[in-house]
């Protein structure tokens, strides 16, 4: 019990440092590159914490997306020899550690893990589709957002965002290349996450 309570004391106050600066829009890296020699990431974390009008049904559903980024980062970044996926135990021991503030977690995190580099993620919307592949009242929706930490300061050296509710051929021309590459159906929320998660990794110059 006592673990779990600081696991999720450490999760609240990262969602909170992360939300800080969760208001920059695309991409960001600072300049130049520092190098990294390990990358740890964290499981991904939820904004119920910084939204007090969330109902119960959508803090669960942004629990299920977090879940399901987490176990698709986790897959997606397998073959990466930089990357180190930290689990909850590993979440648990880093806090008895922790001193110092944000900066103080990250770089608690990252010497028990000897990680240079903290990846964290933040789902901030998941909405499952009303419908199906081919018909739907309420397309799915997916907002989330990625920031990665050097350990040993706390520095942000690279962000992202990605936010997407799907639309139709008639709502929006410019989507006739995602309706393509989606096989012209509507996809669930977890595919759309799994391919915004995607793009945002591939984009990310320290995981290359």
């Amino acid at each position: 019990m006592i673990n779990t309570l600081k696991i999720s004391l450490c999760l609240c106050f990262l969602v909170s440092s992360l939300s800080s600066c969760s208001t920059m829009k695309g991409k960001e890296v600072q300049e130049p590159l520092q190098p990294l020699s390990c990358i740890a990431v964290i499981p991904a974390v939820t904004s119920v914490d910084k939204d007090e009008s969330i109902t119960y049904e959508a803090a669960r559903m942004l629990e299920r997306g977090a879940a399901h980024a987490t176990a698709y980062m986790g897959a997606e970044l397998s073959q990466n020899p930089k990357v180190r996926m930290i689990n909850s135990a590993q979440m648990s021991a880093a806090v008895e550690e922790v001193s110092g503030g944000f900066s103080g977690t990250i770089t608690a995190l990252g010497k028990k893990v000897n990680c240079d580099g903290v990846l964290i993620t933040m789902v901030r919307r998941f909405v499952q589709r009303d419908g199906t592949e081919l018909a739907v009242d309420a397309p799915a929706s997916a907002d989330f957002h990625m920031v990665l930490r050097h350990a040993p300061t706390g520095a942000m050296l690279w962000s992202a965002d990605f936010q997407e509710t799907q639309e139709d051929l008639l709502s929006n021309i410019f989507s006739y290349s995602k309706m393509q590459k989606r096989g012209f159906h509507w996809v669930t929320a977890e595919e759309l996450l799994e391919q915004g998660i995607k793009q945002r990794l591939d984009e990310c110059p320290y995981l290359k």
